[in-house]
């Protein structure tokens, strides 16, 4: 009978002990377990601040102010275009080269009705602008009329002005003059192109 009392008393003491032994490791597991998570998320809150300050330059420098213009028909290009003279197509390959430029291909379809040949100053304007969605008309001439009798002997040269169609300020830009050929026209643009561009940019 004591035999069996003694039994009885280790076994319920052998299972206290394991309970009491499991319960402390559960709760050092938990602590572990909370410990750690905390950690990862004070990892996590560090990787990704750090990550923002990484990606936040980028963004400043991805943010590119796109500036939107047309180039308007030369003013006097019709007599010239009659024998493969337009210059306005360089002007504007040149200046799609620029990150910051975007030249909207000529809206013929958008301006029907609207008088845009021959127009070289910003009062003539309006009608243009009520039309189209851009920040900037490009308006473009030859600086005399073509001399067909005369042709091989003429002398060459344009000029341009930029319209703010917004405000309608107005500012000349590139030209030149008395050149020897109408491929230095053609020239003169692509060697200037930089300027125009500041120009255009001043006009903001």
């Amino acid at each position: 009978m004591l035999i069996n009392k003694l039994k009885y008393f280790q076994i319920i003491l052998f299972l206290s002990l394991w309970t009491i032994i499991g319960c402390n490791s559960t709760d050092k597991k938990e602590q572990t377990a909370t410990e750690e998570k905390e950690e990862n998320t004070e990892n996590t809150i560090n990787d990704s601040s750090d990550i923002e300050n990484e990606k936040s330059p980028l963004k400043d420098t991805a943010i590119i102010d796109t500036l939107e213009l047309i180039v308007v028909q030369c003013a006097n290009g019709y007599e010239y275009a009659m024998h493969n003279y337009d210059f306005n197509p360089v002007i504007e390959t040149e200046l799609n080269k620029f990150k910051n430029i975007k030249v909207k291909p000529f809206p013929y379809k958008a301006l029907m009705g609207v008088s845009y040949q021959g127009v070289f100053d910003k009062k003539y304007c309006p009608p243009i602008i009520e039309k189209v969605d851009v920040d900037y008309l490009i308006l473009t001439r030859f600086d005399k009329r073509y001399d067909e009798l005369n042709s091989s002997q003429m002398k060459w040269g344009y000029e341009l002005k930029i319209v703010n169609t917004k405000t309608l300020e107005q500012v000349s830009t590139i030209n030149a003059y008395d050149l020897n050929d109408y491929s230095e026209i053609e020239k003169h643009i692509k060697k200037n192109i930089k300027t125009l561009k500041t120009d255009i940019e001043k006009l903001k």
